[in-house]
């Protein structure tokens, strides 16, 4: 945008009046140099301002009216410049001006270039000609002055005029010229004395001659804007004015006729005009390029989406069965060193799980289909399961995880807050050998504080604005994995920004870090208590089990760790596989399906189970799409692939 309003400038720079650009509210947005130079004002002074800056009170009303009319029908015009419109300077002077205002539009936005030409010499100049002539025509009817005297007065009045002035009778014939219309037509005196104007000027177009014949009865004529081609082909523009003169009992003796050559101004307003089309040309190139590249950047961004989501979903299908394997090679070694083997080999599995979460939750938020579920809730049931959720790794290191119990009710997406205290309590614990974590909720001027302070190494103050950028672990030089990504305080950051909430730490090099999220407090009144369903009761006696999957290493894995678990397990590699065992007579008392089904869905495939069944058989949803969170199905839960083998059983226990 500067680029474009330096080439603004030096375009309106090319004008030698005073230019200036308005918006549709009338503020100034670009001034020239003669501008300001003649205004007394600089453009920092102006750029911003309302333009009736520039305007006397006595004439707001008509300016207003001409702008709304002009923005009506946004065409090249002048204000009526018989009035001699004045315009006030800084100093408060008011001055006789020509104002022609134009359309310019860029990036798609109209405004209006105001032209204003200082006419105070020309008034001055037509002031005292209509004195002198007044003063003439006064004498020689009220007196019997010698007429060749006066004229001789009158002559020498005309010829130093600064103005292109010609007096002709009535056969066009020259009979004083000024000294600037000799120039402007490189012609001398004895060019033109007595000659009749179409002899040295032949090519007179036809328009002008019509023109004279109307003056010569009696008309007085005038044209802002003409043009005329020259002997050498040179187009040359110019004003001009034409008057009767009278004899002393009132007859037509001639015309009079003044002029002023304005081809520079009008070349300059050619030029400035071709500076404006290239500018709006450049400013629309340059709008559809970045529109373009918009496009090309969101098509990109959806197809990283898709490939991310994709690879995930593959690459979480072999580990589900590496883990399943694992777990049933621990349970039938029976030797402490295999069973050793076995954890370990589980952790780089683990560690690869959680590098696909976070990529597919970067992918989400840059691609914006994470999508905030704004409520009102109770802060203390988040913590809660926070502090749950974190308790076995706390302990695993020695530290005590606490909170102080809070009542607070605040507006926000609860899922997404909660991973955001959970990134802040996993990268506590990373960090801190020993002592403390504790997370506090303070209300403080209808915003609620939520705090995770830790006793840790603290950080040094050089880098507290780079710990929220993907990749930075200031104590992880070498990258262990062990000790995570470097991506949970990015992404804490990018969800806080997508809930609209702020985002800080504090910390002191040696002593520990307190990162903080500040968000709305809401009301409590408004929160309504839901009733908890009771928690079915586990059964004793393992159910039957169908395993839908058309993936046959996941599925010959989970058969075997369900088998290793005294569960009978039949298993089906598609929805008519599954339907075709119940129609044999297979009565499952737990229905365990993939997601991604050929020809269906998992939760297509329960429905139709349980309508074959008669009767709403318990199932779990197992999938390594992690943009399905849950399903509409009563007695079914969602586990994520690779599924911690713990938490499997603990689930199924509950349903079953």
């Amino acid at each position: 945008m500067d680029t474009s309003r330096d080439q603004l400038r030096a375009a309106l720079n090319v004008s030698p009046d005073a230019m200036f650009v308005l918006d549709k509210t009338g503020i100034v947005i670009e001034i020239n140099d003669a501008a300001a130079e003649l205004f007394g004002y600089s453009a920092d002074e102006l750029i911003g301002k309302p333009g009736r800056i520039f305007v006397p009170e006595q004439t707001v009303g008509y300016h207003r009216q001409n702008y709304l009319n002009f923005f009506a029908r946004p065409v090249r015009q002048k204000l009526t410049s018989a009035m001699h419109l004045p315009v006030r300077t800084k100093s408060g002077q008011e001055l006789p001006v020509e104002i022609t205002i134009g359309p310019l539009t860029m990036a798609g936005t109209l405004y209006a270039v105001c032209s204003v030409r200082d006419i105070s010499a020309q008034t001055k100049r037509e002031e005292q000609f209509r004195t002198t002539i007044d003063d003439l025509d006064r004498r020689l009817r009220s007196s019997e002055l010698d007429f060749r005297r006066t004229n001789e007065h009158f002559k020498l009045f005309l010829k130093n005029a600064p103005a292109a002035i010609a007096l002709v009778d009535r056969q066009l014939r020259y009979l004083i010229v000024s000294d600037r219309l000799l120039m402007d037509f490189g012609l001398s005196e004895r060019d033109v004395h007595g000659m009749c104007m179409y002899d040295i000027f032949p090519n007179t177009p036809e328009r002008w001659k019509e023109a004279h014949r109307r003056c010569l009865a009696g008309e007085t004529l005038k044209a802002d804007e003409d043009s005329f081609v020259r002997a050498n082909g040179v187009t040359e523009w110019l004003t001009w004015e034409m008057h009767p003169w009278r004899t002393t009992d009132g007859r037509i003796a001639g015309i009079f006729m003044a002029s002023e050559l304005t081809t520079a101004r009008k070349t300059a307003e050619t030029a400035l005009k071709k500076s404006y089309l290239e500018l709006e040309q450049r400013v629309a190139e340059r709008t559809a390029e970045l529109e373009r590249l918009k496009n090309d950047a969101t098509r990109a961004n959806t197809q990283k989406s898709w490939f991310v989501a994709a690879a995930s979903h593959d690459l979480r299908q072999p580990l589900q069965a590496s883990l399943a394997y694992l777990s049933v090679l621990s349970r039938k070694a029976g030797r402490d060193d295999l069973e050793e083997l076995c954890e370990k080999s589980r952790q780089p599995l683990k560690a690869m799980s959680d590098i696909l979460d976070v990529l597919l939750d970067i992918s989400d938020l840059e691609s914006g289909h994470v999508k905030p579920q704004m409520q009102d809730f109770c802060i203390g049931d988040l913590l809660d399961r926070v502090i749950a959720n974190a308790q076995h790794q706390a302990q695993e290191k020695g530290l005590r995880l606490s909170s102080v119990p809070s009542d607070l009710t605040v507006h926000s997406d609860p899922r997404l807050l909660e991973r955001v205290v959970s990134n802040f309590v996993t990268n506590a614990i990373r960090y801190t050998d020993k002592g403390l974590i504790g997370i506090y909720c303070e209300a403080i001027g209808g915003k609620v504080c939520i705090s995770v302070t830790d006793t840790g190494i603290g950080i040094p103050a050089d880098a507290l604005s780079l710990i929220f950028e993907d990749h930075v672990q200031l104590a992880n030089p070498a990258r262990d994995r062990r000790k995570g990504l470097g991506l949970g305080l990015s992404i804490a950051k990018r969800i806080a920004d997508a809930l609209g909430h702020r985002i800080s730490v504090q910390s002191e090099l040696g002593a520990g870090s307190s990162f903080s999220i500040e968000l709305p407090q809401s009301d409590a009144a408004a929160i309504g208590t839901a009733a908890v369903p009771e928690a079915a009761a586990a059964s004793t006696e393992h159910p039957v089990v169908l395993l839908i999957d058309d993936d046959l290493d996941v599925a010959e894995a989970m058969q075997m760790l369900l088998q290793s678990y005294d569960f009978e397990t039949y298993m089906a590699s598609s929805r008519d596989a599954a339907l075709a065992m119940l129609e044999s007579g297979l009565v499952p008392g737990l229905v365990l399906c993939d997601y991604r089904m050929p020809g269906a869905n998992g939760i297509d495939v329960i429905r139709q189970v349980r309508q074959t069944l008669e009767t709403e058989v318990p199932a779990v949803i197992m999938t390594g799409d992690m943009g399905l969170t849950s399903c509409d199905l009563a007695h079914c839960a969602v586990l994520h692939k690779p599924v911690d083998v713990d938490k499997f059983f603990a689930v199924i226990g509950k349903l079953a």
